[in-house]
């Protein structure tokens, strides 16, 4: 018992602090009974095994037993609601019985959820090697080396080791074996206002849309008019195409009182401008927009294309709106149910049933629309113009106007011509492409992907085995606007992490623990050129994603004065904790990696915990105060369990953020040189955001906080000119010495 502590307390604090063991050893903590002569409470049986859990013969104590046949890979499994610290526990005890046979082949899984941890053979750990025949031996688990990134489990399997059939073996008294608690080290964590600074844009605090009341209250600085509908907006009729979103629907948007003026898209320029906001306007490249009509119309007429597998009306069931088309189809059929079926697709539909031309003068006329209405940018109008939205999965997403899979060429030409004609119109205009899906489109084209290969294939081939970024950034450079500038103005990305991104509800897969803490790790796409996604992506060309860094160093070789943006990404639910936390790490993190625009999808729901994560950032003082300044080095010493980063405003205050991953609390110590100065102290959590009372401990350069709670993100506002003392601290309106 005693060397698997030493392991895990070297684990902790590093060799030097083993000298201090004898003197921090803690009480043992106690065992945890999972099977006597029933499952104990907190336990559930989700074996999928040939099993008995009532057994009476034989026992190795009591009146019960487990009778278990571990055949064909099947097992008994012992779950829990609530997840338990591996290293809480030294190990596993189970006694176990061959029948008559013995010899059975059995392996020990810890898992949570998804992840499983291997511990080894059953037999393994029992004397003499082999699970006994006629006779009860006692198997020894020792939690040794467990590889599970949470290090949190909620589930014990026994699982059969064999593709093939066994007798069955009885199991009895289960025990999980209680350690003795780990000495766990205060984090430390060093900020350097002396180090490298990056200036942060304040246009990565940036949103999709979002309500009017929420942008008054926050003031995002950056809001972005885009999404599939935008790819068909016509500004004249304001009216747009749902695409495959929602049965490739023409739809008229607002009142259509005095168009083109009042549209929906002027509105929300206004309502961004009128709190200093800067609106990014989408403007089609793909050829086509919504055709000049408020009625109601769709794609993919059941009556003049045949039958299809859906249509508005059978969505909702049993009981449709009486609003809905039961016309209006889905575009999938069955093969072979008529002359427009092909390969489970409606083909041949006619564009002009929702939608129009839409050439390139269509961009010049909606842009010098746009400056008569709002003014020219250089005096306030509309600056940002971004080249359509995800053109590689037009193909997909408006494949009634669009069904082959476009490729460079395409997307470079249609968006170069456009950014032409706007830049002619507006010449301080800043243009933004090519917009991006995600990772498959970093590498290559969509004619490739359909090919079975997103990362690789004939279009990528011809042109030079050049990944789709690249060469677009190379183009961009090469086709200089009239200021003798690149053409396009900043490298547009989307991007979610794909092995979570469909877990976005708020409850339930959303926010399991196996999902929380996968989600807060896959952060690390984001910036960490050692990180393997754990997704699909882990499987491909190129498994490690270091996104913000790979994008830079492109721009850095081939395009230096290109900007960067992420303008679609999400990493949870609104309401979830983890989504929040992971929110607001997130922006951390553009700030730190030097992103210059980004602009989550959507803007959380108000009253949500993703918007409280915006607060602490937006309006962190409830003055509308800003996180802003410089981007300056701050390391700790458990990277990925207690993160930090600093931003630095040299004439105002040094901002710290903290973000604890684990559920438990930590001790955190941080350390700024020569900052002897008032600490208000803000925290984000399940309970949302709010000031933290009480006074924190600052001295020598040093700020010490007792505790940041368990899956939690603080802000420590460092104020210049503030002396560390008493009636300065509590002068802010702390009351009380609190953690």
């Amino acid at each position: 018992m005693g060397a698997s502590i030493r392991r895990r307390v070297a684990l902790i604090l590093g060799l030097g602090a083993m000298q201090a063991l004898a003197v921090v050893r803690a009480q043992a903590l106690p065992d945890l009974p999972v099977y006597g002569d029933a499952l104990e409470s907190g336990f559930q049986d989700w074996g999928w095994a040939t099993r008995d859990l009532a057994n009476t013969s034989p026992v190795h104590s009591g009146t019960h037993s487990i009778r278990f046949v571990p055949s064909q890979w099947q097992g008994l499994y012992f779950a829990r609601n609530t997840p338990l610290a591996v290293q809480d526990f030294e190990g596993l005890r189970v006694f176990v019985h061959g029948g008559g046979s013995g010899t059975q082949q059995v392996r020990v899984f810890l898992g949570l959820g998804n992840d499983w941890a291997d511990l080894g053979t059953l037999e393994g750990f029992i004397g003499g090697g082999a699970i006994p025949a006629n006779a009860w031996g006692e198997a020894w688990v020792p939690f040794q080396d467990v590889d599970l990134p949470s290090g949190e489990f909620d589930g014990i399997v026994l699982l059969a080791d064999v593709a093939g059939s066994q007798p069955a073996i009885y199991v009895d008294d289960l025990v999980l074996v209680g350690g003795e608690p780990p000495v766990v080290a205060p984090v430390q964590v060093s900020v350097n206002v002396a180090g490298t600074r990056r200036p942060v844009s304040p246009e990565i605090y940036g949103v999709n849309f979002g309500s009017d009341a929420q942008h008054a209250a926050l003031r995002y600085p950056f809001r972005r008019w885009g999404g599939n509908r935008t790819s068909r907006y016509n500004f004249q009729f304001d009216a747009d195409n749902t695409g495959m979103d929602w049965f490739f629907q023409h739809i008229a948007q607002g009142d259509g009182s005095n168009l083109p003026n009042d549209s929906t898209a002027n509105r929300f320029i206004d309502a961004t401008r009128v709190h200093g906001g800067q609106a990014l306007v989408t403007v089609p490249t793909l050829g086509w927009v919504a055709r000049d009509s408020r009625n109601k119309a769709w794609s993919y007429s059941i009556a003049k294309y045949g039958p299809q597998t859906g249509n508005e009306c059978s969505y909702f069931g049993a009981n449709p709106p009486s609003w809905c088309s039961a016309d209006s189809g889905n575009g999938e059929c069955v093969n072979g149910s008529g002359p427009n079926c092909v390969g489970g697709f409606i083909v041949g539909n006619d564009p002009l049933d929702t939608s129009k031309p839409a050439p390139v003068q269509y961009a010049a006329d909606w842009v010098t629309h746009l400056h008569a209405r709002h003014g020219a940018a250089a005096q306030g109008g509309v600056r940002y113009f971004a080249l359509d939205n995800e053109p590689m999965l037009w193909y997909d997403t408006h494949r009634d106007v669009h069904p082959q899979p476009a490729g460079y060429d395409e997307v470079w030409q249609r968006g170069r011509d456009r950014a032409q004609a706007i830049k002619a119109v507006e010449p301080d205009a800043v243009i933004f492409g090519p917009v991006t899906w995600g990772w498959c489109d970093f590498w290559t084209s969509s004619k490739d992907a359909v090919l079975g290969d997103c990362f690789d294939g004939p279009d990528r081939a011809a042109h030079g085995g050049t990944g789709f970024v690249q060469w677009y950034l190379q183009q961009s450079c090469a086709t200089p606007d009239s200021g003798g500038g690149p053409l396009v103005d900043v490298l547009d990305l989307h991007y979610y992490p794909e092995g979570v991104a469909g877990l976005d509800n708020d409850t339930g897969a959303g926010e399991a623990p196996e999902v929380q803490n996968r989600r807060l790790r896959s952060l690390r796409e984001l910036y960490d050129p050692g990180w393997t996604a754990e997704s699909w992506i882990s499987q491909t060309d190129y498994p490690i994603v270091n996104l913000i860094p790979r994008a830079r160093a492109l721009i850095q070789q081939h395009c230096p004065a290109m900007k960067l943006a992420i303008t679609e990404y999400k990493w949870g639910p609104d309401d979830g904790i983890s989504g929040a936390l992971a929110q607001a790490e997130a922006l951390a993190i553009f700030a730190r990696e030097g992103v210059d625009y980004a602009a989550r999808w959507v803007a959380p729901e108000d009253g949500t915990l993703a918007e409280d994560a915006f607060r602490m950032y937006l309006d962190w003082d409830g003055q509308h105060a800003r996180v802003l300044g410089d981007s300056v080095p701050a390391t700790t010493s458990e990277p990925d369990k207690v993160n930090a980063y600093a931003i630095d405003q040299a004439s105002g205050p040094l901002f710290v953020l903290l973000f604890n991953h684990q559920r438990q609390p930590r001790e955190v110590t941080v350390t700024v040189g020569g900052v002897d100065r008032a600490v208000r102290r803000f925290r984000l959590d399940a309970n949302g955001y709010a000031q933290v009372p009480g006074a924190l401990a600052v001295g020598g350069g040093a700020i010490h906080l007792a505790a940041v709670p368990g899956f939690s993100a603080e802000l420590l506002v460092v104020e210049r000119g503030v002396p560390a003392n008493p009636d300065a601290v509590f002068a802010d309106g702390f009351e009380s010495s609190q953690p």
